[in-house]
């Protein structure tokens, strides 16, 4: 009798601890933090904070696309941007990092990798992805426009995801 009220006593009190530790890494895949804390801070006051949100692994806000002229520029990673591969430019999250990203209207998502920098003008905009034509016929029908979205990282990779 003694032992089980032993028992509900310390449940009871490592009950409360359970949940911090959810609040504290809500739905995020891994503990390692894939964002780029130097570039938030370098670009904290450019940031909308109306449209965009940032959680640990986890960005919430527009989601644009680069533009076809752009096919073949250097990226910050010194590669070649093409519009058939699953890539990205982001600030907010480190070069190399798989993402996968989240259409918050019909569902639909895709993985791509970050390898390029976007204007830091953009966040201003609320505007938090660029994504290629490939990537963006994944999550809309259509390549024009933006959209809502999430953006979730996975993990590190130099190579592009095939989806």
């Amino acid at each position: 009798m003694k032992i089980s009220i032993y028992i509900v006593a310390l449940y009871l009190i490592l009950l409360p601890l359970t949940s911090i530790a959810q609040n504290n890494f809500t739905n995020s895949v891994t503990t390692i933090n894939y964002l780029d804390s130097a570039l938030i801070k370098k670009y904290q006051k450019k940031i909308d904070t109306s449209r965009i949100k940032i959680e640990i692994n986890r960005v919430q806000g527009i989601a644009s696309f680069y533009s076809a002229s752009l096919n073949g520029t250097l990226t910050s990673t010194g590669e070649r941007y093409r519009n058939v591969k699953y890539t990205a430019a982001c600030n907010l999250f480190k070069l190399n990092t798989l993402v996968r990203v989240t259409n918050l209207k019909n569902g639909n998502s895709v993985l791509v990798r970050i390898n390029d920098h976007m204007h830091p003008n953009m966040l201003k905009k609320g505007r938090v992805i660029d994504l290629s034509k490939a990537a963006v016929e994944k999550i809309l029908h259509h390549s024009t426009g933006i959209v809502m979205v999430s953006v979730e990282a996975l993990g590190y990779s130099k190579i592009n995801p095939t989806n």
